[in-house]
């Protein structure tokens, strides 16, 4: 069983990377690097203490969600090839650390992750913004992702309260609207969550189990092929 596991949330795991980090060192070349580099120092400048708290909030959320489109990219090349591979995306991954917005790889799993604080602290400084929604989609999706390795209900180091948080950001977000937020991925998300919250004996088992039960229907109905829905199935048995 643990092994269908495995292997199904290394798949999940790999489709968690967005369908624009397939080749990275092929989509980075030395204009993309530019641009990345010009965006991500403006946004900087944005975040000073001297701009309006809705002016930092806003750069800080497109700062988060930059790096971690970039980090998606390296991540793509560290799944196929072990390193961050083509001149043009080595650069950037160096460039990254000289402007101050170093992207680090977990001693866990050698992939990138995410920083984390950007999306916090947006949400911290302009929580009634248009776009928070996704903010805390994203701050839910990417801790998500850094956590495990091979098995999603063993995770490195997350506190219980930290799980209390996820849990109640992603039930917060079951009735967004908001355009960017992927409802199959947010079910999922939760779903391991409520599995770690009843392994953790955290909560009312009953009343977790329920919530869980009822994402699983809603997965069934909205997304019957999903392998995400299939690994969540393999996890609660």
């Amino acid at each position: 069983m643990m092994q269908l596991v495995r292997y199904v949330a290394a798949c999940v795991l790999i489709a968690g990377f967005s369908a624009q980090s397939v080749q990275a060192h092929d989509s980075i070349n030395a204009e993309a690097r530019k641009n990345y580099i010009t965006k991500i120092q403006e946004l900087q400048a944005s975040t000073a203490a001297s701009s309006p708290a809705s002016v930092r909030a806003k750069s800080l959320y497109q700062l988060g969600v930059t790096l971690d489109e970039i980090r998606e990219l390296f991540n793509q090349d560290m799944i196929s090839h072990g390193i961050v591979k083509g001149l043009e995306t080595s650069l950037l991954l160096n460039e990254l650390t000289r402007i101050g917005s170093k992207l680090d790889a977990s001693p866990k799993t050698g992939l990138y992750v995410s920083q984390l604080q950007h999306y916090r602290e947006s949400i911290r400084l302009d929580p009634r913004a248009p776009y928070i929604d996704h903010a805390r989609y994203m701050l839910l999706k990417s801790h998500f992702y850094d956590s495990f390795s091979d098995n999603p209900l063993v995770p490195f180091s997350q506190t219980k309260e930290t799980l209390v948080e996820m849990i109640g950001i992603g039930e917060g977000l079951l009735k967004s609207k908001h355009a960017q937020i992927n409802g199959e991925e947010l079910r999922f998300v939760l779903g391991i969550h409520y599995l770690q919250a009843i392994k953790q004996q955290l909560g009312d088992k009953d009343e977790t189990q329920k919530k869980l039960k009822k994402l699983v229907q809603e997965l069934h109905k909205d997304y019957p092929q999903s392998l995400k829905l299939l690994t969540l199935e393999a996890l609660m048995s």
